[in-house]
Order: structure tokens, then C-alpha cells, then sequence
């Protein structure tokens, strides 16, 4: 049986493997169950029985965690939970076993893609929001982002009233806490707010940044309602919850809990998927190369200073040592450096 929590071993690994995929399970679910399509003769675990043979150059992985209501809503008090156990320490988690999978196997490099469901992508996205101070680790494993799926994943901007009413709607689903019992939701749903807006601060930053990947997302949202004991809870997170700024999100034929269990790879929710996600692999050399001709095209490096960019205007720079990543770039002439055309008087 699979561990609960955790990263566990690889559901699929390849010596030729160039990126990690990782999954990322919502309120209610765990680390298989989620991913798991269940029929009267047989069950389908679509990230190891599909998706290595759509994404072979891909190291497959799925992080479990505790998965209870009071974790990202802690009403109780610390009688009952610690009001430490919440989504921070969720994300926490995801990165240091991340990085010490990488670590060990000397794969700390390599790219990553995470595929999250619910609430599931509010831990991603808090991970890689996050100030991680002198956290290099984490801060690096960020930077290798490249790619997030997000399936019903809800971002209601910067209304409180939004977010309890969604964590209602999720309350109604995944358990049988009172509504009557709890407390502040709105206060309580704070902090999912700051995490919306803190990862749309970091897509920008990204987008916008000259020496770093932009981060590829893809949304999608659940077409159907859903049910509990024959009552109508509705759908859980609606299109217009689902979707990011200037990301149109894509509909999957099934409600939240089913809309990431897959039957066979003729499903349209598993051929959206799976294709977005091989096409983001498959751009990986292109992108790499592109970034690195452009990151180079102008590099220079003196001491513990580096440049990216071209150097306009130059008046003086007083330096211990100089190279350059172009071949024969730095020249002494007479008084002053030339590094790849540009002179440094001394």
C-alpha cells in the first residue's frame, strides 16, 4: 500500500527522464485515491497507468498530506489542532521532500511540473509564493517551475465573503462538521486570499523577468454538479472561480471529485491534460536553449557581479577580474579591459 503522506517512491522513473511531474491532491483526497478511477472489475490510477506512455521523458510523482477541513480551516482552537497545522506547513512539506528526493537522486536541476487538484493547488501555489528568506533550496526549486495544472481550483480574488462561501461549499462536501460550529470563516479564509494574490504576483514577476522561465498554466473547471447522500451541493468551483487573469480555463464533463479520475486515455479531461503536459515538455529544449542564447548574448561576469544584459553607456568599472562567456571576450588593451566589445577604463 502506498504511503499517505509524503512523496513516496516515483509511480514512474526513467534513467532518460528530463523533468518531474508532481501531484498535488486536494481537501477530502489523498495521494492514489484522487487520481483513481474506480468500475466494477477495475481501477485505473491514470499517472501510473497512463500517463508515463504520454510523458515518457517525465519522472512522475504524487505528494499526499493530511487532507482534513481543519487544516486550512482551523476552527477549534488548540484544544483539538494546532493552528500551526495549516496550509504553510501543507507546503512546507511539499518543497523539503521535493528537494530531498532531488537531492539524493542528483535531480536537483531538473525541471518541474506540478498538477493539482482543489485546494491541492492552493498549497502549490503557496509554496512557490512564499518568501523563503535564506531557504536557497526552496527559493531554487521555485525557479525551476515551469509548468501548473490547476483542476478546480478556486481564486476568488480579494473578497473574504467569496472564500468562506467557498469553503462552505467544500464543507458541505467533505464533511460533516455543523455549519453552526464554525467560527470566523471569513477571518479564516485570509489567508487562502493572500495566497491568491501572492501567486499572481509571482506569475507576473515571472512573465516579466529577463533572466527567468516564464511559469506555463492551465486551469480547468468541473462541468457538472455534485452530489452528497441524493442533496445538490452544486458544482464547487465554478468557471468563473476556476480561472487565473488572462487564463481562459477549460471544462471537464464530470463533477470536482471525479473531474481528475480518468477511465482510459480516450477520456477528453485525460487528453487535455496529457497534451498540455507533453507539450510543455516537449518546448523544455527550446526554451532552455532560447533562454540561454539570450542570458548569454550579453553576459558578463566580474567577480560576484553578473550582468545579463547589454552595458550602455559605460563610464568606469573598477573590478579585480573579468570574464566573459563569449570565446576570447575579454582583452586587455593598454589602460583598459574590453570584455566582448565593451571597454572598462582602469
Amino acid at each position: 500500500m502506498a504511503e499517505q503522506h509524503g512523496l513516496g517512491d516515483p509511480f514512474f522513473e526513467t534513467p532518460e527522464a528530463k523533468v518531474d511531474i508532481v501531484f498535488i491532491h486536494g481537501l477530502g483526497g489523498d495521494r492514489v485515491r484522487t487520481w483513481t478511477w474506480e468500475g466494477s472489475d477495475r481501477v485505473l490510477f491514470w499517472p501510473k497507468d497512463l500517463l508515463p506512455q504520454a510523458c515518457p521523458a517525465a519522472r512522475i510523482l504524487s505528494f499526499g498530506y493530511n487532507a482534513d477541513f481543519t487544516h486550512f480551516y482551523p476552527f477549534y482552537g488548540p484544544k483539538f489542532i494546532s493552528e500551526q497545522l495549516t496550509i504553510d506547513d501543507h507546503s512546507t512539506a511539499l518543497f523539503q521532500s521535493l528537494i530531498g528526493l532531488r537531492e539524493k537522486t542528483n535531480t536537483s536541476e531538473r525541471p518541474v511540473i506540478f498538477v493539482s487538484h482543489s485546494l491541492g493547488g492552493l498549497v502549490c501555489a503557496n509554496a512557490l509564493s512564499r518568501h523563503h528568506g535564506t531557504d536557497l533550496a526552496s527559493a531554487s526549486l521555485g525557479e525551476k517551475t515551469i509548468g501548473i495544472v490547476f483542476l478546480g481550483t478556486p481564486f476568488e480574488g480579494s473578497s473574504k465573503s467569496k472564500w468562506a462561501g467557498r469553503a462552505l461549499k467544500i464543507l458541505d462536501w467533505i464533511s460533516t462538521t455543523q455549519k453552526e460550529d464554525v467560527k470566523d470563516l471569513e477571518e479564516r479564509s485570509a489567508k487562502l486570499m493572500s495566497i491568491n494574490e501572492a501567486f499572481q504576483k509571482f506569475l507576473k514577476a515571472r512573465d516579466r523577468s529577463e533572466t527567468r522561465q516564464f511559469v506555463e498554466v492551465a486551469c480547468f473547471f468541473e462541468q457538472y454538479a455534485i452530489y452528497k447522500a441524493g442533496k445538490k451541493i452544486g458544482t464547487i468551483v465554478p468557471k468563473e472561480s476556476a480561472r487565473l487573469p488572462g487564463i481562459d480555463p477549460q471544462s471537464i464533463q464530470a463533477n470536482h471529485v471525479d473531474m481528475c479520475k480518468f477511465e482510459d486515455e480516450d477520456r477528453e479531461g485525460y487528453k487535455n491534460i496529457s497534451q498540455r503536459l507533453n507539450q510543455w515538455i516537449s518546448d523544455l529544449d527550446r526554451r532552455v536553449k532560447g533562454f540561454t542564447e539570450e542570458s548569454q548574448k550579453y553576459s558578463v561576469c566580474m567577480g560576484d557581479v553578473n550582468f545579463s544584459n547589454k552595458i550602455d553607456n559605460n563610464r568606469g568599472v573598477i573590478m579585480g577580474h573579468a570574464y566573459s562567456t563569449a570565446t576570447d571576450g575579454v582583452r586587455i588593451t593598454g589602460s583598459s579591459t574590453s570584455v566582448w566589445g565593451y571597454q572598462f577604463s582602469r
